[in-house]
């Protein structure tokens, strides 16, 4: 009788841990990409470091500040000479950041002599999407001398093809419009082109001052950083976006480290800044790193996705990629800022058509 007792029970163990090793498994499988994260992410800090531009030039501005040759001189350069043809251009992927765009255009209106526009009706990962700028158009007519549109015909990814692969070929279709462009200038004429993505805003006074002092061939740009509206500010982390001195043989547009010197706080990056909730799904399905919410199907959830904005929370329930453990700490608890100075103006002056880009706004529209 008790030998029967002790196998029974031998077998219920043997049974128990079974169990507890399949539902491990299990989640082990469904959560690969989180644990992945979670053990590649909070160990970045030991074993890499932050590749972008490491010389930081120091940024001085004043309210009606002109860029003349004193103001030049104390960010270490030299005024461009009176009778220099300056061009600048502003050039950027669309993708549906339509508001965003709007606060741009009205930004740099008065220093930019063409907006460069990119559009495709596919996303990065092959998903069919509307053509947002074209159909939106009548929008920005007041801006439309200035414009200079192509569209990018897309398609679903071909066997091999990665997101990546049609953001290449993308930024490649951006090189070849601002070359065709350029090519319609004067002789001699000087054509400085800022390379960002369209959430990443260089202010006016810094496009102003690079426009005016010679910063050399090419200056990266850091950014304030800031996650679904200008509530939850991150840090000056941002160092992609970068002012070129075009050259036509040469020049690529790119999103890239291109040299170690960047200008201080010279405008923002607003991640994931829209209005709408589908938007933002639009947005997490159709971006390069799309794989994020691979067999996820549960961070689509718009009252999930509600609830991560007005908490400032990841929205892949990912750690913060920080070099260092005081910034992961300082990005996981962020709190929501009740300053909106230093913002763009238009933004401000239009405060009640982009109340869901300011403290306290973040209800998004179903």
């Amino acid at each position: 009788m008790a030998f029967t007792f002790r196998r029974s029970r031998s077998t219920g163990v043997v049974i128990l841990a079974s169990v507890i090793t399949v539902v491990t498994l299990y989640g082990v499988l469904q959560n690969q990409y989180q644990l992945k994260n979670l053990l590649s992410y909070s160990t970045r800090p030991l074993w890499d470091k932050n590749t972008g531009p490491n010389e930081i030039i120091p940024h001085f501005y004043g309210e009606g500040l002109t860029a003349d040759a004193h103001v030049c001189g104390i960010h270490g350069f030299t005024k461009r000479p009176e009778m220099t043809n300056v061009k600048v251009l502003d050039a950027v992927l669309m993708s549906n950041e339509l508001d965003l765009l709007e606060i741009r255009l009205n930004e740099l209106d008065a220093v930019v002599d063409n907006f460069l526009i990119v559009e495709s009706n596919a996303s990065f990962t092959g998903l069919a999407k509307e053509t947002f700028f074209a159909k939106n158009r009548a929008r920005f007519a007041k801006f439309e001398h200035k414009i200079v549109y192509s569209f990018l015909p897309g398609n679903a990814l071909r066997p091999g093809q990665s997101p990546w692969d049609v953001e290449a070929h993308t930024r490649n279709t951006m090189t070849g419009l601002i070359r065709s462009h350029v090519a319609t200038f004067a002789p001699n004429t000087l054509t400085i082109v800022f390379m960002s993505d369209l959430d990443e805003l260089p202010a006016r006074h810094t496009v102003d001052l690079l426009k005016n002092c010679d910063f050399g061939p090419s200056i990266h740009l850091q950014l304030r950083d800031y996650l679904y509206s200008f509530e939850w500010y991150i840090g000056p982390t941002s160092w992609r976006a970068s002012a070129h001195v075009w050259d036509q043989t040469k020049s690529i547009y790119r999103h890239s480290k291109s040299g170690e010197r960047i200008l201080a706080d010279a405008g923002w990056h607003c991640s994931y800044c829209f209005k709408t909730l589908p938007e933002y799904i639009l947005k997490m399905q159709g971006f390069s790193h799309a794989d994020r919410i691979a067999g996820r199907v549960n961070l689509l959830d718009p009252k999930r996705i509600q609830d991560t904005i007005c908490r400032g929370k990841d929205i892949f329930d990912m750690l913060p990629e920080a070099y260092s453990y005081l910034d992961l700490l300082s990005q996981m608890s962020l709190q929501p800022l009740k300053s909106a100075v230093g913002l763009p103006r238009y933004l401000i002056e239009n405060s009640d058509k982009f109340r869901f880009l300011l403290p306290g706004g973040c209800i998004r529209e179903q």
